[in-house]
């Protein structure tokens, strides 16, 4: 019987140890959001969704978390691995602030100044990306100026500054969802490539992240 006792502690001791190693999987990508704003959840679980659908179109595979609100954070309190990015919804970017990081702009109109729609900074030696912002005060300016739903130009956003942290550059592209400056003339055309990652990006982002798993 102890022999017995024995071999069933045994495997349950594997069982454990490899549920363990899969729970602490460097390579695996996890985005954490917090959102400091007054927003509604809503607005923010829609913004998520659209953001993870912008990504996962460009076959990356990530864990989406909200860690906002406390009925969520045990899903937030594992250890953060190396790999795991954070992104914050914020609601305003102060006039005047100067950012460090790749900053995403709207052209406004003539004589006026272009609105700050995000941020995202990178460590200039290492590459790897240590936050990115997205102000939701200006998204939803310029959702009602264009007409664009605010929940899904705010997922855009999140998507964009999230593919500075993913391609692991502060450049921007001539094309697709990571030019540096949107127009309202742009978001009402709603033209599906101009919100999506373009191809050389979508290159990118496989070489660095593991791509998403055949359904």
């Amino acid at each position: 019987m102890s022999q017995k006792l024995a071999c069933t502690a045994l495997v349950l001791s594997l069982i454990l140890l490899a549920a363990g190693s899969a729970h602490a999987d460097p390579a695996r990508r996890v985005i954490r959001v917090y959102d400091t704003t007054d927003g509604a959840s809503d607005i923010r679980t829609a913004a998520i969704r659209t953001a993870a659908s912008i990504v996962a179109e460009a076959g990356i595979s990530v864990e989406w978390r909200d860690c906002t609100d406390d009925s969520t954070q045990d899903r937030c309190q594992d250890t953060r691995q190396r790999h795991d990015l954070i992104v914050r919804i914020m609601p305003a970017a102060a006039p005047g602030t100067v950012f460090r990081g790749s900053s995403l702009q709207l052209r406004t109109e003539p004589g006026e100044v272009n609105l700050q729609l995000g941020v995202a900074v990178i460590n200039p030696v290492t590459l790897s990306g240590e936050m990115a912002t997205v102000f939701h005060e200006q998204v939803r300016t310029v959702a009602r100026r264009s007409g664009v739903d605010n929940a899904e130009l705010l997922g855009r956003a999140l998507a964009h500054e999230i593919g500075h942290l993913l391609l692991r550059a502060r450049a921007h592209s001539p094309t697709g969802l990571m030019r540096g400056v949107w127009s309202i003339e742009e978001l009402t055309q709603n033209r599906r490539e101009d919100w999506l990652f373009a191809p050389a990006d979508r290159r990118r982002l496989q070489h660095n992240v593991a791509p998403a798993a055949a359904p």
